[in-house]
């Protein structure tokens, strides 16, 4: 879903030194000055003051040049997002969807949580690095809002069937042993054909700064219009095949910490990094679980090579007739085996080198053959069997990682069906 559809992250904040922070201002003089509009949304309006303190929040947090050239050309951009939160916040008053005090009180706890903060913390932790905490309130507000308004505009129309989750998964296991990379992005969509310029621009600047020191995760979530901005634009670990033809083509060429160009699709403007590689691997059968009962003759050390053959054929027997661990522990105790049946419930990876290899394939009911010690001869049955966790994500996963993309789709073209009907001008 899109960035508003989630609470803010100021996860950037944290690693930001509060001393030593001053953020520079847009050239604006005295406060009627602040008073001016900078946009008009319908029939309210958005201040120059609302703009100034959004711009020091959003350099702030993207940890990007503290100066008035940065704030001039991020003006723009910022400006488009807090009409988009305008618009928001209208159609969920227009629908009375509405944000209680236990909930904000939650999102806050849940940023406090998240920045590592005590509780109750973190309006003097943001007052102390120089954001207006009436900025996050009103961002933050905002996110809920549209969440809320999304979720329960469009929960009848997101349903995702079980065989949608078995067809992408039965997708993901094919590409076993294929190489994965960790990518993230910023997407900056394009609502006016006439202002792609702009966002060229802006796309531009963005790489710049991030090539030179800005964190990539705080831009995305301050500037990045795709689904995941909220988690620092994170995609995830994906095949380049997964990607849009445009994307897979970069990606490919694309090593660890390694940031593109911007990449124009019929989306917009796609900024990415790599963060990881990784080859997507079985599950390892090392980790299978398995329960074993065994059957054991003793072999003493005087006794010749005739008398092991007699007891690995005695073994034989007991494990040709048990069909059951039930069954093995009674043979086994008729044979004369002087030990416990049960060895209880072990790793694959942690058993012995030569039992490891003889149980490594079996399944539930079968046997080893007879296996040589120095004190004896051994058989072993699987009395039970977990199958090692895959790292391939599970049922639940997949189902919400799809709704999360219909949801996303949903919300993007209710907002621009929002924007289309709005009355809408910009002052600055």
């Amino acid at each position: 879903m899109p960035r508003r559809l989630a609470p803010l992250f100021l996860a950037a904040l944290v690693s930001v030194s509060a001393g030593a922070m001053t953020v520079a201002s847009p050239p604006v003089a005295h406060a009627q000055q602040m008073q001016r509009i900078a946009a008009v949304v319908n029939d309210e309006i958005i201040s120059v003051r609302d703009l100034r303190d959004r711009i020091e929040m959003v350099i702030i947090t993207s940890q990007l040049p503290r100066n008035s050239e940065t704030a001039q050309r991020l003006a723009p951009q910022v400006l488009r997002n807090l009409i988009d939160e305008q618009l928001q916040m209208q159609e969920a008053d227009r629908l009375s969807v509405s944000i209680s005090e236990s909930e904000m009180d939650r999102a806050r706890s849940d940023l406090e949580a998240r920045n590592g903060l005590r509780p109750g913390q973190f309006n003097d932790f943001i007052t102390q690095l120089g954001v207006d905490p009436g900025t996050v309130e009103r961002q933050l507000r905002a996110n809920l809002l549209w969440s809320k308004l999304v979720q329960r505009r469009f929960a009848s129309q997101v349903e995702i069937s079980a065989e949608e989750v078995d067809e992408t998964r039965a997708r993901l296991a094919a590409d076993v042993g294929k190489e994965q990379k960790r990518v993230s992005e910023i997407l900056l969509t394009i609502e006016d054909p006439t202002k792609e310029n702009e966002v060229v621009q802006l796309a531009n600047r963005l790489v710049e700064q991030i090539r030179g020191g800005a964190s990539f995760g705080s831009v995305a979530r301050q500037f990045s219009q795709a689904a995941n901005a909220n988690v620092g634009g994170d995609i995830g670990w994906v095949l380049s095949d997964q990607l849009a033809p445009e994307l897979a083509e970069v990606v490919e060429t694309l090593s660890v910490g390694d940031v593109s160009d911007p990449i124009s699709t019929i989306v917009g403007y796609h900024i990415l990094q790599v963060s990881d590689t990784r080859v997507l691997a079985k599950p390892d059968p090392g980790q299978a679980a398995i329960r074993l009962s065994q059957v054991f003759l003793p072999v003493r050390p005087s006794d010749d090579a005739e008398q092991r053959r007699t007891q690995t054929e005695a073994v034989r027997a007991v494990t040709a007739q048990a069909t059951s661990c039930d069954q093995l522990a009674t043979l086994a105790k008729e044979a004369g085996s002087p030990v416990a049946p049960d060895l209880g419930t072990s790793r694959v990876a942690e058993l012995p080198a030569n039992l490891r290899t003889q149980v490594a394939d079996l399944q539930v009911g079968e046997t080893s053959a007879p296996i040589d010690l120095p004190n004896g001869v051994m058989a072993v049955m699987v009395c039970e069997r977990t199958a090692p966790e895959s790292n391939l994500p599970d049922p639940a996963q997949i189902r919400r990682q799809l709704e999360n993309q219909r949801f996303e789709v949903l919300a993007q073209r209710y907002l621009r069906d929002l924007r289309q009907a709005a009355f809408i001008e910009t002052r600055v």
